[in-house]
């Protein structure tokens, strides 16, 4: 079974706040190289931490639309993928292990309404696969939003 059907099964009967719990900790454990997984919400201005799983908090639980790569991904309605944090000024350092990150916007009726942010303490971690199952995992959290 892919892993966009096995989330789908594991959360069909929950709410969005449940489903969002589930699924930081099912990509976190499916996928090696998710290191730190996030799921920010839109609210006014800024994206705001909803749920995560990782091997410590962050301290950016509030980001102003704009600011940082989160910030990048939500203003810009696009997926951005950050190969090397350390040369990218934008990046809003979390971890000092943290090496590359991954930002994925959800959308509902054609808004953002938050976003998937996926840290690798590797470098280059992120592919086009990568990107297309994220996609296609944030269209899924985007049809459970009310």
């Amino acid at each position: 079974m892919d892993l966009l059907k096995q989330l789908e099964k594991e959360t069909q009967s929950l709410d969005f706040p449940e489903t969002i719990e589930i699924a930081v900790k099912f990509l976190r454990k499916q996928v090696k190289h998710y290191n730190w997984v996030g799921i920010y919400m839109l609210e006014g201005e800024e994206l705001v931490l909803r749920a995560w799983d990782g091997p410590e908090a962050t301290e950016h639980v509030r980001i102003p639309i704009g600011a940082g790569i989160c910030g990048l991904a939500a203003r810009e309605k696009r997926t951005v993928i950050v190969g090397d944090v350390n040369t990218d000024p934008r990046y809003l350092a979390c971890f000092p292990y943290t090496r590359s990150e991954i930002v994925v916007p959800l959308f509902k009726t054609g808004k953002v309404i938050g976003e998937i942010d996926i840290d690798s303490n590797t470098p280059h971690a992120f592919t086009e696969k990568d990107r297309s199952f994220l996609e296609q995992i944030a269209h899924f959290l985007g049809t459970k939003h009310r």
